[in-house]
Order: structure tokens, then C-alpha cells, then sequence
């Protein structure tokens, strides 16, 4: 089927704003459905917005596709773009105008990946009468926990590449168009992108030169970000998290194992299967998670290769993103009886057998909750510590943090997401590494992990970061799944301040995985106290690390022994029988 291309197709929204989509529909006269992707990334740029959909394909398959520029952004009104704060009514009134298209048979669906994702699910909770599905890749869901703080450290890295570089540059160039100041304002911009681990280091965060607190029009949002710590009515206002009560729509959901906002799909898809307004939407939900980190869906992820089964472009040597994303919208938009109702709620990638395999629900109700515990000498067994064990200690100092390496990140291309190989921080003297015995059988860990850490600090506030490695046979240590806590950081998800030296016990959200530790490697458990440009950095001080401009070393203690027992606890799926 020929595809017609329109450019800058207008939308008028409530408030009389115009917004601009360039429109992707058959040659061919008649009436289709419309497929929605709305994008604060420029809706030419079809790297980004063909993701998990060709909207050519799509096309010439017959549907209707509208990319979409969200207000602020490219094409469409609107002087200051302002993250999430305007896509929920935004999104119901275009899909209203979507349906109402000439050549709109009245169906609409909407999708994209990461913001796309989440303007998605924005539209969803407020039930336009016109949606009849979504597919949203890699949301978020409280804004708050999943895209600025983690257990209470700032998401420093993430909000520093998104602000400044994927959102920054076009806002500026909008913000100072056709002024003398444009030119200075952009070298100033762009030393501060190319500049980044320079750029990561100002301290303190809240004063950042490049986020220019001087011009209201330039990203606006990064400001309030950081003068609204944590959860609060603020934050609240952009999440979606709360709000699964009013979407009555299914929800296909693809997530990445290494995904920065992989906390965050899981959600949503317990939140729809638990909340959502009718039964087709909690029954009919769907969730996707592949070994991928963010927005990308290729086989070789950090230092690993998956294997093409895992690759987008095959997905298990059954079909591709895009013919998913087709079936998907068939059923529930052109009532085709291909029998998507049918297939199971979960399908995930098991790392390590690399292989895919669907499950009925998540978690796993047959993962066995198992303790592994740090021991003297640095070792990790199922065994529960010795009594009198001495604990490890380690200096702590926010002016030479322990570097990033791999894991649910999204920064530049110099710091890698995924499974990298921890050689590197390995032997500092600021790391702590426990390692197990060579396993003599596969070890299959699916479901949330998560560690118990018994430590003591000479800081009145300081953080505590974990990570799950798999040693393999050729010596490389490489990252599964981790977490961090702050002490001292309640609202945003952290833990409360303990008096300095005294001993308590910190549980640690490792997220989920599921992957296969093969026989004769070892589980090999990292613990350090930074994770930089990652995180933002502890000051050590108690001061909140947004506001100091003083850090402090500090005296880091974890304690493994039968009265402080820190250990992992992680979801061991027992051997299928037969």
C-alpha cells in the first residue's frame, strides 16, 4: 500500500494552543485507525520515534500515524517547554483530534519509548472516549523516585545529559532566538555538554552555571527539580502514579532488564493488573522485558552479547518490534482475531541461558526468597556469619568518588549502560568485594533483589550502594543489578539520619533481574559509596549534597556477623522438574 506524507498537520488544544504532527497514511481512500507518538525530540528525527514502530510500515498497513511535537517543542506552541506538566490534557485533547481526522475511522492508539512512553500513559489516565489501546516502552510512573532520585541520591547523571543535552540545546536556540545573546549562550551550553564530568563536579549542584537560574525560559523544570526534593505535591503533578485507576484501556509495556526506568514499568504493570478501571485493561495487559537499557533494543548490551534471539530486530526469531507493535494494535483497534488476548501476561529474557520464556503473572510466586551473606575474607555463602567476625572498613571521600561503571544508566556514551566489566574499581581502596565459591549448578535468579546491609559511618549522613556481579570463567566481573541509599534523605526515598558510629541495618532496593548464574561462576557482591556522575556525591557533612560546597571523608563500616548478618536476599527460581 503507497504511504502519503502530510507535514505539520495542526491540532488545536483547549486552551487554543496549535501543535503540529507530521502524519504518515495510506494513499489509498477510506478510514483507518490512528496510532498517536507525541515527542519533546522532534518528530523528523525517525531514529528516535521509529523505535519500536515504523510509522512507514504502519502505514502501508493501514493506520494512520501522527507524530506529534509536544508543546514547547520543534513545530508546536508554546514559548517554555515544561517536562509532563501539560501532556495530560494535551493527550486527550489529541487524541480527540486524532479521531476526528478525515480519514480517522474514530479508533486511536497511542505508543513511543521513555517520554513518549509516559505522554502515553498521561493520556491514558484521563480515558479519552476515542482510545482504544496503548503501548508505551520504558515510562516512568512517580516521577519523583523513578526519574530524579533513587533511594534518595539524586539521579545526577540522568538529569544533567537529558536537561542540558536532549532537552537543552533546542530550548536554548528557543529561548534566545534572533538575540545577540544566542551564539554566546550556545558555546557556553555546548562547553558545559562536551564538559560533562567537568560540568558533574560544580558543586553545589542547585547553582549549576549551564542551567542559566537567570533565564526563566531555559529549562525551567531542572530548577524546580531541585527545590523540590523528593516526593511532594510538585512531583506528584507530572507522575502518573496514582492516577491506573482511570485507565481503561490495555497496555502493551516493553521494559529492559537494564533500563533506568525498569522500577518504573514494573509498576505500571502492577498497578494496571491491580487498579485499572475495567477488566479488559487488568486482564489484558501485557509486559515485554528484554536485556536492554534505555531506548536501545540491540543483542550486545554493555560488554555482553545476548544473542540475536534477543535482539529488537528478531525477538526470539519470531517477529520484530514493529510487527509486535502491529498485532498489538490489530487486535484492539481493528478487532483481528490473531489471538493477542491469548498469549501470557509476562514474557521475559532470562539472562545467562539467554533465552526468552513467558510467564502468568509477575513476581514469580515460585521464586524462593534466599539469603546470601557477606563473610570475612570477602566471602559470600549460604551460611549465616560466625559470631565475632570483625567488620570491613573503608574511607569514603567525595573528592575522588568511586567512578560509574555500567548499570540502568543514561549518560554519555563514555559511560556505558548494562553489564560492564568492574576491573576497574575493583582493588580501590573505597570498594568492598565478596565473592562466592565456583557454583557446581545454574543458579536462576528471577524477581526483585534486594540486600540488607548492617554498617556504621563517622558521617551523620552518608550513601550505601550495592551491586550483584556474575564472575564468569574468564575473570570479568560484570554487573547484574544494584541499588543505593542515602542516610539522611526520607523524602526522596532514603533513610533516616543515624547518629555517626552507631551501628544500623539498611535495606536496599536492588530493583529485579532475571538471570542465570551458569556453573563454575560466582556471585561476586560489590559495596562502595559512590556511583559518580551517576549519583550526585554524599557530602559526608549532613548538609543536604544540593546545597554543600564542603564534603568530608568519612569512615565507612559493614558488618557480616551473626548478630549483623548483611547478606542479599535474592529470588532463586528452583530447577523445572521433569
Amino acid at each position: 500500500m503507497d504511504v502519503v506524507v502530510e507535514r505539520n498537520v495542526p491540532a488545536t488544544m483547549r486552551d487554543g494552543a496549535v501543535l503540529r504532527a507530521d502524519v504518515f497514511r495510506p494513499a489509498e481512500a477510506g478510514r483507518y485507525p490512528v496510532l498517536v507518538q507525541r515527542t519533546p525530540y522532534n518528530k523528523e528525527m525517525l531514529p528516535l520515534t521509529a523505535l519500536t514502530l515504523d510509522p512507514i510500515r504502519a502505514a502501508a498497513s493501514g493506520y494512520a500515524i501522527a507524530l506529534q511535537d509536544v508543546r514547547g517543542r520543534w513545530a508546536s506552541d508554546g514559548e517554555v517547554f515544561y517536562l509532563y506538566r501539560h501532556e495530560f490534557d494535551d493527550g486527550h485533547d489529541t487524541v480527540a483530534w486524532a479521531a476526528s481526522l478525515p480519514y480517522a475511522d474514530g479508533r486511536v492508539g497511542q505508543y513511543g519509548v521513555s517520554y513518549m512512553g509516559q505522554t502515553s500513559w498521561q493520556t491514558a489516565t484521563t480515558a479519552p472516549p476515542a482510545l482504544g489501546a496503548i503501548a508505551p516502552t520504558t515510562a516512568p510512573n512517580d516521577f519523583a523516585l523513578n526519574h530524579v532520585w533513587r533511594g534518595g541520591a539524586l539521579a545526577w547523571g540522568l538529569e544533567l545529559y537529558w536537561s542540558l543535552q536532549a532537552i537543552g540545546l533546542a530550548a536554548m536556540i528557543r529561548a534566545k532566538r534572533g538575540t545577540a545573546q544566542l551564539a554566546p549562550a550556545m558555546t557556553e551550553l555546548v562547553d558545559a555538554v562536551d564538559g560533562y564530568e567537568l560540568t558533574a563536579r560544580h558543586l553545589p549542584p542547585r547553582t549549576l552555571p549551564a542551567a542559566r537560574e537567570d533565564d526563566p525560559r531555559f529549562i525551567p523544570f531542572f530548577r524546580d527539580v531541585l527545590a523540590n526534593p523528593g516526593r511532594n505535591e510538585f512531583t506528584a503533578g507530572l507522575s502518573v502514579s496514582g492516577r491506573h485507576r482511570s485507565v481503561r484501556v490495555p497496555a502493551l509495556i516493553v521494559a529492559g532488564w537494564h533500563d533506568l526506568l525498569l522500577a518504573a514499568d514494573l509498576d505500571h504493570f502492577a498497578a494496571v493488573r491491580r487498579d485499572a478501571a475495567t477488566e479488559v485493561a487488568r486482564e489484558h495487559s501485557r509486559i515485554i522485558i528484554g536485556p536492554w537499557s534505555h531506548g536501545m533494543f540491540n543483542n550486545i548490551v554493555g560488554d555482553v552479547d545476548f544473542g540475536l534471539r534477543a535482539s529488537g530486530l528478531y525477538l526470539d526469531l519470531r517477529e520484530d518490534l514493529t510487527a509486535l507493535h502491529l498485532r498489538w494494535f490489530d487486535h484492539w483497534l481493528k478487532d483481528a482475531a490473531n489471538r493477542v488476548e491469548e498469549e501470557p501476561r509476562v514474557r521475559l529474557f532470562v539472562q545467562g541461558r539467554n533465552r526468552w520464556r513467558d510467564e502468568d503473572d509477575w513476581p514469580l510466586r515460585r521464586a524462593v526468597p534466599t539469603a546470601w551473606y557477606l563473610a570475612a575474607g570477602g566471602g559470600l555463602g549460604r551460611g549465616v556469619p560466625a559470631a565475632g567476625e570483625a567488620p570491613d572498613a573503608y574511607v569514603y571521600d567525595p573528592q575522588e568518588p568511586c567512578p560509574t561503571r555500567g548499570g540502568t544508566v543514561l549518560m554519555p556514551h563514555t559511560f556505558p549502560a548494562g553489564p560492564v566489566d568492574q576491573a576497574a574499581i575493583l582493588a580501590r581502596r573505597d570498594v568492598l568485594v565478596y565473592t562466592s565459591a565456583p557454583l557446581t549448578a545454574e543458579l536462576e535468579v528471577t524477581g526483585p533483589v534486594a540486600a540488607a546491609l548492617f554498617t556504621s559511618s563517622s558521617a551523620p549522613s552518608t550513601d550505601w550502594l550495592v551491586k550483584l556481579c556474575d564472575l564468569d570463567p574468564r575473570g570479568r566481573t560484570l554487573n547484574v543489578c544494584d541499588g543505593i541509599v542515602r542516610v539522611g534523605a526520607e523524602a526522596a526515598g532514603g533513610d533516616p539520619l543515624v547518629e555517626p558510629g552507631t551501628v544500623a541495618c539498611h535495606a536496599v532496593d536492588m530493583w529485579a533481574t532475571s538471570y542465570v548464574f551458569l556453573p563454575g561462576h560466582r556471585l561476586r557482591v560489590i559495596v562502595t559509596s559512590s556511583d559518580f556522575p551517576r549519583y550526585d556525591r554524599n557530602p559526608n557533612t549532613g548538609e543536604s549534597a544540593l546545597d554543600a560546597t564542603v564534603t568530608v571523608p568519612a569512615v565507612q563500616r559493614v558488618f557480616h556477623d551473626a548478630e549483623r548478618p548483611s547478606h542479599l536476599l535474592l529470588p532463586v527460581v528452583p530447577p523445572a522438574l521433569g
